[in-house]
């Protein structure tokens, strides 16, 4: 009976936090200027301002600043690099998750509530949506659904669907299941800002987790099958099960486990780590298309949540957005067989139409002048896995060594020696500066997550910011979230040297001697 009563007590404790909404932002510098203009007289720039009257006011979850300046040295050439990192709703940095190490359901709590989570002697709210996120996640290998042939377990309609397509990527999964999921279920009450918050913030989740398990489960059946490809359906969700179930017994969080499903093995605590903080920092990161198209389904007020997902998957999956890691793949894959000076000549002449994983659509990532914006996200990522390839915790293959070194010659060519263009030669030389993707493509290389399959991570992390954008959608309809945060949430420079630190580290390795020899 006592158990039943904790039971019961946790239970409306998790119902409590689901249901409760973060404050709306409340700066709108459009009707702002309006109203100042109308004040002083100004009819005509009060006109001209109301045709952007219906522009959204501003973003209360995200905030993007350069807060850094550092000076990093490019040959002869000291270049300063104006280091972008991000707060979300104000509450935790970029550099206080890393000199913290904050857990995800920590970052993730605080995106979607709007505060810390509060650790007491009679709650822990950092526990509670940790939990709720494992419990949604394990909770599959149980699940059954409607498939093709009747209601079975999904696990196994998985392990059909992986047999049947072994070239399918993990969206492929999520989108076929997506389908089959709403056929199951038809009168689902989608997304709409008239459902209670808590109750739709539970089904998001939920949805999300399955997704999660659908997409790194069949990769791992994918590992299964590239090393015997005569494996029975029924022998590949028994792998992917034991997995599961090994990783739950020992106390592994779902996130852990979804690690290890990547790999296609059980994970190291040290490539853990390596995923977990690269993750981390992708849950809620910048303004990317991914992100417009969540708001946008929750402003149609989506028939179905499955719908949210999948639209913001195809976004994130896009060659303008992460697809690039996916370009990047291609391209080494095209120059790897090259000799050097072959493959130089062909860097500096994908340089002069796009590189892969360089520059940035919305900052100055590339320029001729002293003065460049950085990323600090590919450090972030690549420092870990650096640190353990040096101290022998992660052993790497010769090819892998050899592409990881391709990697290192494009950083120093497009960054640290630039290009120039013929009749151009007393400028001086174009730089870009790497970004996110670079980071990412990387450490997943060198951990050897199958080609294929280096945008997962994003979405396993990202997900949960999509859920941030779209219960801010219901409160102001942004939509476009590529406008001013508000300037509460904007963290303020400090002398917090953790992320320009991350940033001139790498740029010292990559700009020595190759570093994977």
């Amino acid at each position: 009976m006592l158990d039943k009563k904790m039971e019961a007590k946790q239970v409306a404790g998790v119902k409590k936090i689901l249901s409760e909404v973060p404050a709306a932002s409340e700066y709108s510098p459009v009707t702002e200027s309006i109203a100042r203009a109308t004040e002083l007289g100004e009819d005509g720039i009060a006109s001209a301002l109301k045709n952007y009257s219906s522009m959204p006011q501003s973003t209360n979850v995200f905030a993007n600043p350069v807060l850094h300046k550092t000076g990093v040295n490019c040959g002869d050439t000291q270049i300063t690099l104006n280091i972008r990192s991000f707060g979300i709703r104000g509450v935790v940095t970029e550099s206080e998750i890393i000199a913290n190490q904050l857990s995800p359901a920590f970052v993730i709590f605080a995106g979607l509530f709007g505060r810390k989570p509060v650790q007491s002697d009679e709650i822990d709210e950092e526990a509670i949506l940790s939990e709720l996120i494992d419990k949604k996640f394990y909770r599959f290998t149980n699940l059954r659904q409607e498939g093709l042939t009747g209601n079975h377990r999904l696990i196994n309609q998985v392990a059909e669907f992986v047999k049947a397509f072994p070239d399918a990527g993990p969206e492929s999964v999520i989108q076929h299941f997506s389908t089959l999921r709403k056929l199951s279920h038809p009168n689902q009450k989608g997304i709409k800002g008239t459902r209670k918050p808590g109750a739709l913030l539970f089904e998001l989740i939920t949805t999300h987790m399955e997704n999660v398990a659908l997409g790194t489960l069949s990769v791992y059946m994918r590992h299964q099958l590239r090393n015997s490809n005569a494996l029975h359906p029924q022998v590949l969700a028994m792998r992917a099960n034991d997995l599961i179930e090994e990783h739950k017994e020992s106390g592994k969080t779902a996130f852990q486990t979804c690690y290890s499903l990547l790999l296609g093995r059980e994970a190291s605590s040290v490539e853990s780590n390596i995923l977990e903080r690269m993750g981390i920092i992708q849950t809620h990161h910048g303004s990317a298309g991914s992100n417009v198209v969540a708001r946008y389904l929750a402003t149609l007020y989506a028939g179905a949540v499955s719908d949210f997902f999948v639209a913001s998957q195809m976004a994130l999956d896009g060659d303008r957005h992460f697809g690039a890691i996916h370009d990047m793949t291609s391209f080494i894959n095209q120059i790897e067989p090259l000799d050097d000076a072959a493959r130089e000549a062909a860097i500096r002449e994908r340089m002069t139409i796009a590189l892969p994983t360089f520059g940035h659509p919305e900052i100055a990532a590339a320029g001729r002048t002293d003065e460049i914006q950085q990323d600090p996200r590919p450090a972030i990522y690549f420092n870990p896995f650096l640190d353990a390839v040096n101290k022998g915790e992660i052993n790497l293959t010769d090819k892998q060594k050899k592409r990881l070194a391709i990697i290192q010659r494009i950083y120093q060519i497009a960054f640290i020696e630039g290009m120039v263009r013929p009749g151009r030669e007393n400028e001086p030389p174009l730089r870009l500066t790497p970004n996110t993707d670079f980071g990412g493509w990387a450490v997943q290389e060198g951990l050897d997550i199958y080609e294929t399959d280096r945008t997962f991570l994003t979405y396993i992390f990202r997900g949960f910011g999509w859920i941030m954008d779209a219960r801010e959608q219901f409160q102001m309809k942004i939509i476009r979230p590529v406008i001013p945060p508000d300037p509460d949430i904007i963290p303020s420079p400090s002398d917090d040297m953790t992320v320009p630190d991350e940033v001139v580290s790498l740029h010292n390795m990559m700009a020595g001697s190759n570093i994977f020899e």
